[in-house]
């Protein structure tokens, strides 16, 4: 059974992935191309997400917390500290289930948080949220 989410907007989005497994990078990346968001770049580390979204400017960065070189929190602060990127959405997608993990995530400098293993539903109604031209300044 396949979930689409209407594009209500016109103009394409750029989303970044960053994930240190590989696997998890391919599934993320085609739940995104499913749903009609594709990604329009990887990253396997803190430090190649870091480089990606300075060069890339994406509008949406979906990020795992434990990244090698570079934590996610290394990570969210350095970019919200760059004029650049300090207002890119940014989504703690990760296995960090404790029980203050998204709250950790959201005053560490995330927008959202999606706990592992989240559905292609869940990720679609964040990205809908998100995108949604409805949407106000206020972070989801």
């Amino acid at each position: 059974m396949a979930i689409t989410v209407p594009r209500s907007d016109p103009l394409p989005r750029t989303i970044l992935v960053a994930d240190g497994n590989s696997d998890c990078r391919e599934l993320l990346s085609l739940y995104l191309k499913l749903l009609n968001y594709p990604a329009s770049a990887e990253a396997a580390d803190g430090e190649e997400t870091v480089r990606k979204a300075l060069i890339e400017r994406p509008d949406l960065i979906i990020m795992e917390i434990f990244l090698p070189k570079k934590h996610g929190f290394e990570v969210a602060a350095q970019l919200r500290a760059n004029p650049l990127t300090r207002d890119t959405m940014i989504v703690a997608a990760t296995a960090m289930v404790l029980p203050d993990g998204r709250e950790r995530c959201l005053a560490g400098g995330f927008d959202a948080y999606l706990a592992k293993p989240f559905t292609m539903r869940e990720l679609g109604d964040l990205l809908q949220t998100i995108f949604s031209p409805d949407a106000s300044s206020d972070r989801p």
